[in-house]
């Protein structure tokens, strides 16, 4: 006769810890369910377009973002190359106040954050100043070194590009500031308004790919397409739109700021239809692995596409060297930007990678 395993007198301890661990189970389920909602943001409400079906924006071609399966698989088998210890660098020098006449200033602040000068405008980009680009101050990518300019050292700012609500492009205590501080007008695609205007933000210019707005009498704001996704929180996924800029004004030229995308036959279009451009702003980092990033991340290779696609005169690279969200080493974006543009036959002063903080002029 088989002798049993458990006596029939453990059977309800054993119940109860199964029950036990359920309930912790359930709680913690709670938990994160109710965390996820809460940083969450606004969902756009609109027409149906050929973009957004009325619940979610797509992209182009219908091309998606990899799913949940394609995460877990990813983080489980990661080939990632370490980065170098946090650097403690110094700040670059405090910028000019104003940049009159038909230079162009530009300095690169770090990630997604760059400071344009032009016609006695100063436009920034998706700023972020934060230590973590995250909801919380304890997990989430934290910065390999400081930004490259002091936030207190910035000129007075005119005119903010906000290119969709990544927690690394759209950083609340930033824009806080920046707001208090000189009030500019906020450019941003459909949706992320409500956000803005749940925090308390002014002036805010919302627009849908292929719009645009005047500044003043001289610049207008065209937003442009971009292949991405967006998302705060657990059920805001694509509730909100991506995006790139067009800067057109008349002294200064056309100036493109991509924004967080993937390559696309678009950027054709956008040549055709708003070039040639003066200047492009262009993602090089958050590449590997290609075959999950590819589809909302461009690689080096893909850059120099984009900037012979768009026609710019200089291209300038962004999205690399500060947060370590992909596998590639906190160098290879430019040694593989430097190798794709010898590759093309295109001089590297055409596409630069520039150092945080420093400023050139074209």
């Amino acid at each position: 006769m088989l002798r049993l395993l458990v006596q029939p007198s453990s059977l309800p301890m054993i119940a109860k810890i199964s029950l036990g661990l359920l309930g912790l189970i359930l709680v913690a389920g709670v938990i994160a369910v109710a965390i996820g909602y809460s940083i969450s943001g606004p969902k756009y409400t609109g027409p149906v377009s050929d973009h957004f079906d009325g619940q979610q924006f797509f992209n182009p071609n219908q091309v998606e973002p990899r799913g949940f399966k394609d995460v877990l698989s990813w983080m489980l088998n990661r080939d990632r190359t370490e980065w170098a210890p946090y650097r403690d660098v110094p700040p670059g020098p405090p910028p000019p106040n104003w940049v009159p006449g038909q230079d162009l200033r530009v300095t690169f602040v770090n990630h997604s954050s760059v400071l344009l000068q032009f016609d006695s405008l100063n436009v920034l980009t998706d700023p972020v100043w934060s230590y973590r680009p995250s909801p919380f101050t304890w997990i989430g990518p934290k910065r390999n070194r400081p930004p490259g300019i002091r936030l207190e050292d910035l000129p007075p700012i005119d005119i903010i590009l906000l290119s969709h609500s990544h927690w690394d492009h759209l950083d609340l205590p930033t824009l806080r500031q920046l707001v208090k501080r000189d009030k500019p007008r906020i450019f941003c695609p459909l949706g992320v308004k409500a956000l803005l205007d749940r925090e308390g933000f002014g002036n805010i210019s919302e627009m849908d790919w292929n719009q645009s707005q005047p500044f003043n009498e001289r610049t207008r704001i065209h937003c442009v397409p971009a292949q991405h996704f967006s998302g705060r929180g657990m059920f805001d996924r694509n509730a909100t739109l991506w995006c790139g800029f067009v800067v057109d004004n008349q002294t200064a030229g056309k100036l493109h700021f991509a924004g967080d995308t993937g390559y696309g036959q678009f950027f054709k279009q956008i040549g055709k239809q708003y070039g040639p451009m003066r200047l492009a702003l262009i993602p090089i980092g958050a590449y590997k692995p290609t075959w999950f990033m590819a589809p909302v991340h461009c690689s080096p290779a893909e850059a120099v596409e984009i900037h012979k696609d768009v026609c710019s005169q200089q291209s300038i690279g962004i999205h690399y060297g500060t947060f370590p969200l992909a596998d590639e080493g906190e160098t290879e974006p430019v040694t593989d930007l430097r190798k794709a543009l010898q590759q093309q036959g295109i001089p590297p002063e055409k596409f630069q990678a520039l150092e945080e903080g420093k400023g050139v002029v074209f």
